[in-house]
């Protein structure tokens, strides 16, 4: 059995065990081994240091500043899309764009008007999934758990991908950076909802979101649609904090990929914390 060294305490005596988290079906199963009352060779107590933020206190206290008074004038959910329709439609229009989507903005609002348009089927059906998905999250009550995610790729990849909904059973790279094996994408993404449920009680929202994009799409846990599906995750858990919503634009994604690479080369997430950050603070300037 492999796993980790667990340190238990009842009744003022102390137990050992030998831990392992597996993947039953859906589902995570932990099971344990009894050690002793004795420490285990080579034990070793685990450090329960906390990361510094990514962000400084000043960009922090912007971005919360924006989301008391976006709150002001706007309440998350369906109604945006009348209160703020351009802003919506963009989100649709540039995270479809920045993945090869053709379709000009006009033309994706259009589509999401029921108006017929000149485009690819694809790109069309892109446009119309992705309006969906963006209903999804703003019905969605609950937290950012596999059910909520494979759930929300099978909307975005509907009549486009056979395998919409489910983690891939390939092996991919994305230019330069070679993803994970696909046997190992159910075991990361085990460890990715087990690292959201902790980090959610203890990370400032804005945070957790910019982190749960970059972890997502590190792992590449789908055939195609990571980006987009990293993005509506990021905004998801941004909306449910009452934050608006965070849009990349095509015309930036070269910068987009960039900060994403150097975070690659140099093993470091904060430079792509923070570039969102800035990105976010430009896109509400107003509601500062």
């Amino acid at each position: 059995m492999a796993g980790y060294i667990e340190k238990k305490t009842a009744n003022g005596k102390t137990y050992y065990y030998l831990t392992e988290n597996r993947r039953v079906g859906a589902k995570w199963k932990k099971t344990r081994k009894y050690l002793g009352v004795h420490t285990p060779a080579g034990f070793e107590k685990p450090r329960k240091e906390r990361p510094s933020p990514a962000l400084s206190k000043a960009e922090t206290a912007a971005i919360d500043r924006i989301r008391c008074n976006y709150a002001k004038s706007h309440r998350i959910g369906p109604s945006l899309w009348k209160e703020e329709r351009a802003r919506l439609v963009s989100f649709v229009f540039n995270t479809n764009a920045i993945e090869g989507n053709t379709l000009s903005l006009e033309d994706t609002d259009s589509v999401l008007l029921g108006k017929k348009v000149k485009g690819g089927k694809r790109d069309i059906l892109e446009a119309k999934n992705m309006k969906k998905c963006v209903d999804a999250v703003f019905a969605h009550k609950g937290g950012a758990d596999e059910r909520f995610l494979l759930g929300l790729h099978r909307i975005e990849m509907q009549g486009i991908l056979h395998e919409a909904g489910q983690y891939r059973k390939v092996d991919v790279r994305v230019g330069p950076y070679i993803c994970p094996r696909h046997e190992e994408v159910p075991r990361l993404m085990g460890r990715f909802f087990e690292w959201f449920s902790g980090a959610e009680k203890s990370m400032h929202p804005f945070e957790l979101a910019a982190l749960a994009h970059l972890k997502l799409v590190r792992i590449h846990p789908f055939r195609d649609g990571n980006g987009r599906i990293s993005r509506l995750l990021m905004n998801a858990v941004l909306l449910k904090k009452g934050y608006p919503l965070l849009n990349i634009f095509n015309s930036e994604k070269m910068l987009y990929y960039l900060v994403l690479r150097k975070v690659d080369a140099n093993k470091r997430s904060k430079p792509f914390v923070r570039y969102l950050g800035s990105v976010y603070v430009k896109q509400y300037e107003e509601y500062l």
